[in-house]
């Protein structure tokens, strides 16, 4: 089988490149085309290049093509001779992985020219309401004029999370030709053979702190203002904790402001963006993981499947997405989204019970276990297969 997978950034081996950033959709697309390649398949990806120049790297028995760009909007990435060159290959089908522009359109581009099955990883809707004006526009237009087409023309729609479904601005309409197949994780990545003591000293924390650890971008829905928040009660019970907050974003400079305001500053460290090969370690070093998003843009959050595999008790805020890995008492507590003071209660439970949170951590390791991307790339697989024989109906929701 000859799959083309269509994504406007992917991750280079390295981070190397200040302004080449990549996030929760750009890895699974990184490990599925990955782990779909060592089943046999020929795999090749599009995508563009952080250079100006057009490369091809053969990398884990992929073809990656990049592409460079004439027009750069944040993480949206125009590329024109990516739709002139995609057309030369041969490909039996072609899965979009929609996160942001505009790879997506040049796979439907490919689908109409070739007449190829078009299968579409629906990341989540792009919003509107943050970020500078020029990327509110672009992606006001964009929601307006091309979602509902590459949609409409899919064959399947993947959705990570059941639930997202009906949280979506677009794809209720097209529930009758949405398969779920969830995120994964490669399980072996965390396990680093390292102690907590050891991963602390490597990343220069405190040995004797408690860390409270956030992981994602500064951006507004992910609410890492409400978890700076929750701070001040949770250092008025514990003040020995900290809170470690690992990646970056428009937000940054209003939290380090909150944090002196608050006059917390001394017990948060922002670490910034962190290569993903440095991740695990952040995670052992880490007593508790918390994620307080208050927007239903989560569809399916990998820092979850990350904070599981690597044995954290998790603190979460209670959106139905997050439901089809998290289960409040077992492997998590659930907290009203938006609230500093649930969020606080949660975390100084967890700091007081140290039982409970050995216990949590072993059950999320335990149910993180049925998302590994073996597993989640054999779906992903037969998914092909029954597209390409066209005589088998799809699952209907």
């Amino acid at each position: 089988m000859r799959v083309g997978y269509f994504i406007t950034r992917f991750p280079y081996k390295e981070s190397i490149f200040e302004k080449y950033r990549w996030g929760g959709a750009e890895n699974v697309a990184y490990h599925l085309s990955k782990y779909i390649a060592s089943r046999g398949h020929i795999v090749k990806v599009f995508t563009t290049s952080a250079t100006s120049c057009n490369l091809l790297e053969k990398e884990n028995g992929l073809e990656i093509y990049r592409f460079s760009t004439r027009l750069n909007i944040e993480n949206g990435s125009v590329s024109v001779r990516m739709f002139f060159d995609c057309i030369k290959h041969s490909l039996d089908i072609v899965h979009v992985h929609f996160a942001t522009p505009a790879a997506d359109l040049a796979g439907l581009w490919y689908k109409k020219i070739k007449k190829v099955p078009l299968i579409v990883t629906y990341h989540g809707d792009g919003l509107e309401n943050y970020g500078k004006l020029i990327r509110r526009m672009a992606v006001y237009v964009y929601n307006r004029i091309f979602v509902n087409r590459i949609l409409s023309e899919a064959d399947v729609i993947i959705s990570p999370s059941e639930y997202y479904i009906d949280e979506s601005r677009f794809l209720g309409r097209y529930r009758e030709k949405i398969e779920i197949i969830p995120n994964g994780i490669n399980l072996k990545d965390f396990e680093i053979g390292k102690s907590k003591e050891e991963c602390r000293e490597l990343l220069g924390l405190d040995k004797g702190k408690e860390i409270i650890l956030f992981v994602g971008a500064l951006i507004n829905y992910k609410a890492p203002d409400v978890l700076l928040r929750s701070m001040p009660a949770v250092l008025e019970e514990h003040p020995n904790s900290e809170l470690v907050l690992v990646g970056t974003g428009p937000m940054k400079k209003e939290l380090e402001e909150i944090s002196r305001r608050l006059g917390i500053e001394k017990s948060v460290r922002f670490a910034g963006f962190v290569d993903e090969h440095l991740k695990p370690f952040y995670y052992r070093a880490a007593d508790i993981f918390c994620l307080p998003s208050t927007m239903t843009t989560e569809v399916f959050p990998l820092v979850l499947l990350e904070a599981s595999a690597s044995e954290l008790p998790i603190v979460v805020s209670d959106l139905k997405t997050f439901k089809c890995i998290i289960e409040d008492g077992y492997n998590s507590i659930v907290t009203r989204r938006g609230d500093p003071k649930a969020l606080a209660d949660a975390i100084i439970y967890l700091l007081e019970n140290e039982d409970v949170r050995k216990k949590m951590g072993e059950n999320a390791r335990r149910k993180v276990e049925n998302y590994s991307w073996e597993r989640i790339a054999e779906r992903h697989e037969k998914l092909y297969e029954r597209v390409l024989n066209e005589n088998l109906p799809f699952r209907r929701i």
